[in-house]
Protein backbone atom coordinates (compact mmCIF):
# COMPACT_ATOMS: atom_id res chain seq x y z
CA UNK A 1 0.00 0.00 0.00
CA UNK A 2 1.34 3.54 -0.66
CA UNK A 3 1.51 6.11 1.97
CA UNK A 4 -1.22 8.23 0.80
CA UNK A 5 -4.23 5.18 0.91
CA UNK A 6 -2.07 3.85 4.09
CA UNK A 7 -2.93 7.80 6.00
CA UNK A 8 -6.38 7.82 4.16
CA UNK A 9 -7.19 4.07 5.75
CA UNK A 10 -5.50 4.95 9.07
CA UNK A 11 -7.75 8.44 9.46
CA UNK A 12 -10.77 6.42 8.48
CA UNK A 13 -10.18 4.49 11.35
CA UNK A 14 -9.22 7.54 13.67
CA UNK A 15 -12.82 8.40 13.02
CA UNK A 16 -14.93 5.68 13.32
CA UNK A 17 -13.53 5.22 16.76
CA UNK A 18 -13.95 8.73 17.65
CA UNK A 19 -17.27 8.60 16.85
CA UNK A 20 -17.96 5.47 18.52
CA UNK A 21 -16.20 6.87 22.15
CA UNK A 22 -18.30 10.44 21.23
CA UNK A 23 -21.60 8.37 20.83
CA UNK A 24 -20.86 6.79 24.62
CA UNK A 25 -20.20 9.64 25.74
CA UNK A 26 -23.51 11.34 24.98
CA UNK A 27 -24.99 8.78 27.32
CA UNK A 28 -23.13 10.91 30.34
CA UNK A 29 -25.07 13.65 32.51
CA UNK A 30 -23.43 16.98 32.24
CA UNK A 31 -21.76 16.17 35.99
CA UNK A 32 -20.56 12.58 34.86
CA UNK A 33 -19.27 14.65 31.71
CA UNK A 34 -17.17 16.87 33.77
CA UNK A 35 -16.82 14.53 36.54
CA UNK A 36 -12.82 15.22 37.51
CA UNK A 37 -11.36 11.20 37.11
CA UNK A 38 -7.77 11.70 37.61
CA UNK A 39 -7.23 10.50 33.95
CA UNK A 40 -4.30 12.85 31.98
CA UNK A 41 -6.99 15.64 31.24
CA UNK A 42 -9.10 15.10 34.41
CA UNK A 43 -12.50 14.38 32.64
CA UNK A 44 -14.36 12.94 29.93
CA UNK A 45 -15.31 16.69 28.69
CA UNK A 46 -11.25 17.97 29.22
CA UNK A 47 -10.17 14.22 27.34
CA UNK A 48 -12.34 14.83 24.17
CA UNK A 49 -11.73 18.52 23.88
CA UNK A 50 -7.89 17.98 24.41
CA UNK A 51 -8.22 15.68 21.66
CA UNK A 52 -10.00 18.06 19.20
CA UNK A 53 -7.53 20.47 20.26
CA UNK A 54 -4.11 18.41 19.36
CA UNK A 55 -6.23 17.52 15.42
CA UNK A 56 -6.73 21.26 14.84
CA UNK A 57 -3.17 22.41 16.40
CA UNK A 58 -1.64 19.97 13.83
CA UNK A 59 -3.75 20.88 11.06
CA UNK A 60 -2.77 24.28 10.77
CA UNK A 61 0.80 23.48 11.53
CA UNK A 62 0.68 21.22 8.46
CA UNK A 63 -1.00 24.34 6.80
CA UNK A 64 2.12 26.46 7.48
CA UNK A 65 0.80 28.25 10.61
CA UNK A 66 2.44 27.59 14.53
CA UNK A 67 -0.97 28.48 16.97
CA UNK A 68 0.33 29.68 19.98
CA UNK A 69 -2.79 28.54 22.38
CA UNK A 70 -5.08 25.86 22.15
CA UNK A 71 -8.81 26.49 21.69
CA UNK A 72 -10.45 27.56 24.90
CA UNK A 73 -12.68 24.82 26.86
CA UNK A 74 -15.42 27.84 27.27
CA UNK A 75 -15.85 27.93 23.78
CA UNK A 76 -17.48 24.06 23.92
CA UNK A 77 -18.64 23.09 27.45
CA UNK A 78 -21.03 21.15 26.57
CA UNK A 79 -21.04 18.03 24.63
CA UNK A 80 -23.12 18.45 21.47
CA UNK A 81 -20.70 21.91 21.19
CA UNK A 82 -17.49 19.94 20.84
CA UNK A 83 -18.92 17.58 18.57
CA UNK A 84 -20.31 20.40 16.11
CA UNK A 85 -16.64 21.87 16.07
CA UNK A 86 -15.19 18.61 15.63
CA UNK A 87 -17.79 17.34 13.14
CA UNK A 88 -16.76 20.36 11.39
CA UNK A 89 -12.65 19.73 11.96
CA UNK A 90 -12.85 16.18 11.14
CA UNK A 91 -14.07 17.36 7.38
CA UNK A 92 -11.20 19.38 6.90
CA UNK A 93 -8.92 17.00 8.30
CA UNK A 94 -10.15 14.44 6.13
CA UNK A 95 -9.80 17.26 2.87
CA UNK A 96 -6.26 17.81 4.17
CA UNK A 97 -5.84 13.99 4.12
CA UNK A 98 -7.05 13.04 0.87
CA UNK A 99 -5.32 16.06 -0.72
CA UNK A 100 -1.59 14.44 0.19
CA UNK A 101 1.03 12.82 -2.39
CA UNK A 102 3.60 10.35 -1.98
CA UNK A 103 6.13 13.53 -2.23
CA UNK A 104 4.02 16.09 -0.06
CA UNK A 105 4.32 13.75 2.28
CA UNK A 106 7.50 13.21 2.29
CA UNK A 107 8.41 17.16 2.83
CA UNK A 108 9.93 18.29 5.74
CA UNK A 109 7.48 20.22 8.64
CA UNK A 110 8.44 22.66 10.29
CA UNK A 111 6.66 24.50 13.21
CA UNK A 112 6.97 26.07 16.66
CA UNK A 113 5.07 24.86 19.53
CA UNK A 114 2.63 26.48 21.82
CA UNK A 115 5.72 26.57 24.21
CA UNK A 116 7.80 28.78 21.63
CA UNK A 117 10.58 25.79 20.26
CA UNK A 118 11.07 25.40 16.80
CA UNK A 119 10.47 21.42 15.66
CA UNK A 120 11.23 19.23 12.25
CA UNK A 121 8.91 16.04 11.64
CA UNK A 122 8.54 14.44 7.74
CA UNK A 123 5.13 15.30 7.58
CA UNK A 124 3.81 11.72 7.02
CA UNK A 125 5.03 11.27 10.52
CA UNK A 126 3.09 14.43 12.04
CA UNK A 127 0.22 12.87 10.57
CA UNK A 128 0.52 9.38 12.20
CA UNK A 129 0.50 11.13 15.43
CA UNK A 130 -2.47 12.28 15.21
CA UNK A 131 -4.30 8.50 14.80
CA UNK A 132 -1.66 7.30 17.72
CA UNK A 133 -2.29 10.12 19.89
CA UNK A 134 -6.14 9.70 19.58
CA UNK A 135 -5.96 5.93 20.18
CA UNK A 136 -4.23 6.58 23.78
CA UNK A 137 -6.90 9.17 25.10
CA UNK A 138 -10.10 6.81 23.79
CA UNK A 139 -8.14 4.12 25.88
CA UNK A 140 -8.45 6.46 28.75
CA UNK A 141 -12.23 7.36 27.89
CA UNK A 142 -13.00 3.77 27.42
CA UNK A 143 -11.71 3.21 31.60
CA UNK A 144 -13.60 6.52 32.55
CA UNK A 145 -16.82 5.13 31.24
CA UNK A 146 -16.59 1.33 32.75
CA UNK A 147 -15.94 3.29 36.11
CA UNK A 148 -19.01 4.78 35.67
CA UNK A 149 -20.90 1.80 34.58
CA UNK A 150 -21.40 3.32 30.67
CA UNK A 151 -21.11 1.02 28.18
CA UNK A 152 -18.63 1.99 25.64
CA UNK A 153 -17.63 0.01 21.97
CA UNK A 154 -14.57 -1.59 20.97
CA UNK A 155 -12.38 0.83 19.06
CA UNK A 156 -9.61 -1.39 18.14
CA UNK A 157 -7.92 -1.50 14.58
CA UNK A 158 -9.16 -5.56 14.27
CA UNK A 159 -12.96 -4.34 14.75
CA UNK A 160 -12.50 -2.00 12.49
CA UNK A 161 -11.23 -3.90 9.34
CA UNK A 162 -13.78 -6.99 10.58
CA UNK A 163 -16.45 -4.26 10.26
CA UNK A 164 -14.84 -2.21 7.03
CA UNK A 165 -15.05 -6.24 5.22
CA UNK A 166 -19.02 -7.30 6.28
CA UNK A 167 -17.23 -9.70 9.24
CA UNK A 168 -17.95 -7.71 12.62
Amino acid sequence: MDLPEYLRQLYDYHYWANHRILTAAEQLTSEQLHHQQGQSWGSVHGTLLHMMNAEWIWLWRWKGESPRAFLSSGDYPTQAALRERWDNLEGEMLAFVAAQTQRSLRSVLTYTTTAGQARSLILWQAMAHVPNHGTHHRAELAAMLASMNVPHPENDLNRYFLERTVQG
